[in-house]
């Protein structure tokens, strides 16, 4: 893949100046990849924007997963979702391009984790039918050539007063014993802790980090940790992108 195949959703999401713009468009002219996969993701950004103010979570699912959070400690849901994610992940890699199945997984995630959200808040405090804001998107990607193959992408959405950050990604080294990943946020070479979390057995993995609203930061950077108390990077880095 092309430097210039990295700016797919930026162009989607519009996020590019007019210049940037022109020259993809000439890039998309040339790029079969590339044309292909704006077609697919253009009605998937478009359902990202709009289809959480407009439709419902599906009652299948959102009875399934409520199910298991009232059934289950939460250790026990993380591992359930996790499966049921993994289920979805080979339905969706069958039928589209990594890049679109990869997106696809984030706004699951997303889904699973808010109704989980809103049964700890408890049947008084549920949250209102809100919009979901689509601010930034990254592309993530391996900084070791023995890693080429691990790449991911990052999504920062608002929700009402609500921002996360929602991070997916592939092909991960596997873990060893107590070792976790954990993904800082950079700004002015200063780190900020955004989460740790374990990649399945095929690589892959999910986490979803509520932001303050008055952070920001202009680089996200994940790295390899011996366990899970790491206050500032004790591993080396593993993938990284910068907005």
């Amino acid at each position: 893949m092309s430097r210039d195949c990295e700016n797919l959703l930026s162009f989607i999401a519009d996020e590019l100046d007019a210049k940037e713009k022109r020259k993809f468009t000439e890039h998309m002219q040339h790029c079969r990849e590339c044309s292909r996969e704006y077609e697919q993701m253009t009605e998937i950004w478009n359902s990202l924007q709009l289809d959480f103010e407009e439709k419902e979570v599906p009652a299948s699912l959102k009875a399934e997963v409520m199910n298991f959070v009232f059934e289950n400690d939460k250790k026990s849901v993380r591992k359930i979702i996790g499966a049921k994610l993994k289920e979805r992940r080979i339905f969706l890699q069958k039928q589209f391009t990594p890049v679109v199945a990869g997106i696809m997984l984030c706004i699951m995630g997303l889904i699973i984790f808010t109704i989980q959200w809103q049964n700890d808040l408890g049947d008084g405090e549920k949250i209102n039918s809100v919009p979901v804001e689509v601010l930034s998107t990254l592309s993530l990607q391996g900084t070791e050539q023995k890693n080429k193959d691990t790449n991911g992408y990052a999504f920062i959405l608002q929700q009402g007063e609500t921002k996360r950050l929602v991070v997916q990604v592939n092909n991960l080294p596997r873990l060893e014993g107590s070792e976790v990943y954990q993904v800082w946020l950079l700004k002015n070479g200063e780190r900020e802790n955004a989460g740790i979390f374990k990649p399945g057995k095929n690589g892959e993995g999910m986490l979803i980090y509520q932001l303050a609203q008055n952070l920001h930061f202009d680089q996200i950077g994940i790295t390899l940790e011996p366990d899970q108390y790491s206050s500032q990077p004790r591993g080396k880095k593993i993938m990284g992108s910068s907005l």
